[in-house]
């Protein structure tokens, strides 16, 4: 656990891989936007946690975002957001205002990718976000809402392991991209202790 009260990049030496976790939205300012009437931020963790991506990269740490963490991984490869999704696709599918916490809907995957790899052809995931990402800069997208074709998977295929979910797969049963985080980690480590 890392915290955004006194960032510096020198905390990644010695850590393997690396997960950007959901949580308040990201501040439109820094994609170049004013914030919505609904929009949440941290500045303060935002910019942690931009340094510590950035950084990390970089580095070619392995990189996991989940939620907030796959949005944040957008706007670190100049991305943009939508703001509030109702407004875009007309519906609150993604972030029920009522009944359970979590609205269900399926993600296909794209073919020959890391996330097909690790997922499969499509799979029903969690939602509850009401910012996705627009446009994912130098990140692919690889996965998609069939509904709304809203993106809900990202990657760089030019790197060791980064991969972004919309969803939050540690409130599911299937850890399948934890386990290949950890996977990604333990070769870097034991390429690392090869040299």
């Amino acid at each position: 656990m890392i915290t955004p009260d006194a960032p510096d990049s020198d905390v990644l030496d010695g850590i393997d891989g690396i997960m950007f976790t959901g949580g308040s939205d990201v501040d439109p300012v820094l994609y170049g936007e004013q914030p919505h009437p609904t929009t949440n931020v941290k500045p303060e963790r935002d910019a942690a946690e931009l340094l510590l991506m950035r950084a990390a990269l970089e580095a070619d740490l392995p990189v996991l975002g989940v939620c907030r963490g796959m949005q944040l991984m957008a706007v670190a490869y100049g991305g943009r957001l939508h703001q509030h999704l109702p407004d875009v696709l007309g519906h609150d599918d993604h972030r029920p205002m009522s009944g359970p916490k979590f609205g269900h809907h399926p993600v296909r995957l794209l073919p020959h990718t890391r996330a097909h790899a690790i997922l499969g052809d499509e799979l029903v995931v969690n939602s509850f976000h009401h910012q996705g990402v627009r446009d994912p800069g130098g990140l692919s997208p690889v996965g998609w809402c069939p509904d709304d074709e809203l993106i809900e998977v990202v990657e760089d295929p030019r790197r060791a392991f980064v991969l972004g979910v919309q969803w939050h797969p540690e409130d599911t049963n299937d850890f399948r991209v934890f386990g290949a985080l950890v996977e990604a980690a333990r070769t870097r480590k034991m390429a690392l202790t090869r040299r």
